[in-house]
Parts: C-alpha cells; sequence; structure tokens
C-alpha cells in the first residue's frame, strides 16, 4: 500500500469535476484511477470531507499493549535478564507470552533489553 494522495490533490480533482469536467477527463488529466475518483466521491458524500486516513494500525496488534501494569512490571524487572522477565511475567500475570513477543514490546515502550545475567569487563 502506497502513501495516500494529498488533501489537495483530492480537493482540486473533486473541485475539477464539481465545475463539470467528466470522470474521464479527470482520470487523465489528474493521473488518478477512476475507482479512486470514485471513493472519493463516496467519502465527501458520507463525511463530507475527503481527508486521507491516518490513524490506523498495520499488522497484528502488539501482546502488550501501553499500560501502566506493563510499566510498572519492567520498572520493578528492569535490572532481570529478557528470559526471566518472561518467566516473572508468566508467574505473575498467569499469561504466556513469547520471548520474542516481550521484546517487542520492550522495544515499542523504549526499553532495551538486558542480553547477559553478568556484565562483561572491557579494558579501555
Amino acid at each position: 500500500m502506497g502513501a495516500p494522495y494529498s488533501q489537495d490533490l483530492r480537493l482540486r480533482v473533486l473541485a475539477a469535476l464539481d465545475e463539470g469536467l467528466s470522470k474521464t477527463s479527470a482520470h487523465k488529466t489528474f493521473k488518478v484511477s477512476r475507482s479512486t475518483i470514485d471513493d472519493w466521491l463516496r467519502l465527501r458524500e458520507e463525511t463530507g470531507k475527503v481527508e486521507a486516513k491516518t490513524a490506523y494500525y498495520r499488522g497484528c496488534p502488539p501482546v502488550l499493549g501501553d499500560t501502566l501494569a506493563v510499566r510498572d512490571f519492567i520498572e520493578a524487572h528492569r535490572h532481570s535478564t529478557l528470559t526471566q522477565m518472561v518467566q516473572r511475567w508468566q508467574q505473575e500475570q498467569g499469561a504466556t507470552l513469547s520471548t520474542m513477543a516481550f521484546s517487542r514490546a520492550l522495544k515499542r515502550l523504549g526499553y532495551s533489553r538486558k542480553k547477559r545475567a553478568i556484565s562483561t569487563w572491557s579494558a579501555h
């Protein structure tokens, strides 16, 4: 799915149609498909405007939402490894959760994960 057409183009196409330009001529002039023009006309008829939809989510919804309970859990166990966090989540919440799902939730909420239980020494 590509980016939506600009609001300006949508308004220009519909204004040209309102002034008497045929759909076929508008299609050729503005390089917009006939079905898209029909969709815009239908949208304007139903809602009164032709703004592009912007608040939609692509893909599956996240397993862990951005709730206060999730953030509190992460803060309480922030020194644990990812595997330990998943195990504690399952113990406390009683819900089975994969390590990858928990990793994606951490990343989406802006947390980095701890990769090892102990730190390694680095010479400077």
